[in-house]
C-alpha cells in the first residue's frame, strides 16, 4: 500500500503475441490452432502487371529471394503440415520455404479465381478493353461477368470449403497454407463476416505472412500481410497502372 494508506492500482499489460514473433506463437500450439497463409513470391507475370489466375507462371529472381526470406522467418515454427496451391507459383515457394522439414500436399481448392478471358492480359490493357468492368472490379466485383471466369462467390465457397477442411484435421496444431492473393483475401472476408465484394479491402504483397489464431474455434486475425522479413526485396510498382489483385 502507497504512502498515505489508499490502495495503489495495479496495472496489467497484455501484449499481443505477434509482438514476441513466431516462435512464442508456436509455443502454444497445443492449446490452440494456429494457421498461417503465405502469399506465393513475386512472379514473372507480378513483374510485368499481368493478371494470372490459374494462369502459370514462374516465380521471378525476386519471388525466389522472397520466398527464401520466408524460409527465415518461419524457421522455428513447428508446422503439423503444409498445404499449397497446386500452381507453379505457390508450390515452389512453399518447396523453398518450408520442404522437406513439413509434409506438404498440394489442394485445388487453393488456387487463385480462375479469370478466363482476363489472363494473361496486362492491368492496363485490360483498362482500355474493359474500363467499365475493371472500375467496378474494385467495388462491386460480384457483379462483374468475366468469359470464361468463376464468380467471385463461387471462389469464396471453394476457397472456404478447402481451408475450413484443413482446419478440421489439424485441431489444436500449427499449419501454414502457401497460396494467391485473392485466395488470402477471400478467406478472409469470411472469418471477418464480410461481404463477398468486400474482397479487395486487403492488401497482401507477394511473400506476405498473415497468421489466424482460432480461441474457441473463432478465427482472428493476429497478423495481416506482414512483410518485415522482406526488407529490401519488395518491388513497388505504381498502383494505378499494375494493379488489378492485392
Amino acid at each position: 500500500m502507497p504512502p498515505g494508506g489508499r490502495p495503489g492500482i495495479e496495472l496489467r499489460l497484455s501484449l499481443s503475441p505477434s509482438i514476441f514473433g513466431d516462435a512464442r506463437a508456436n509455443r502454444r500450439r497445443n492449446i490452440m490452432q494456429i494457421l498461417y497463409l503465405i502469399r506465393h513470391g513475386e512472379t514473372e507475370f507480378n513483374r510485368d502487371g499481368r493478371v494470372q489466375g490459374h494462369t502459370e507462371s514462374d516465380l521471378s529472381e525476386l519471388g525466389v529471394e522472397q520466398a527464401e526470406r520466408v524460409a527465415d522467418r518461419l524457421r522455428d515454427v513447428d508446422f503439423a503440415a503444409a498445404y499449397t496451391s497446386p500452381l507453379r507459383r505457390a508450390a515452389e515457394t512453399c518447396r523453398i520455404a518450408l520442404a522437406p522439414r513439413i509434409r506438404i500436399e498440394a489442394r485445388d481448392g487453393l488456387k487463385e479465381i480462375h479469370l478466363g478471358a482476363w489472363e494473361g492480359e496486362t492491368a492496363s490493357d485490360l483498362r482500355t478493353k474493359y474500363p467499365r468492368e475493371v472500375k467496378q472490379w474494385f467495388v462491386n466485383p460480384s457483379a462483374v461477368q468475366i468469359e470464361g471466369a468463376e464468380t467471385i462467390d463461387q471462389f469464396r465457397q471453394r476457397v472456404t470449403t478447402t481451408i475450413e477442411s484443413i482446419l478440421k484435421d489439424h485441431v489444436d496444431e500449427v499449419c501454414a497454407v502457401v497460396a494467391h492473393g485473392g485466395v488470402i483475401c477471400t478467406y478472409l472476408t469470411s472469418v471477418l463476416g464480410m461481404a463477398s465484394d468486400d474482397i479487395w479491402r486487403f492488401k497482401i504483397r507477394n511473400g506476405s505472412v498473415t497468421r489466424l489464431i482460432y480461441p474457441r474455434g473463432i478465427g482472428r486475425i493476429d497478423l495481416l500481410g506482414d512483410v518485415h522479413h522482406l526488407d529490401g526485396v519488395i518491388r513497388e510498382v505504381p498502383e494505378s497502372r499494375f494493379r488489378i489483385f492485392p
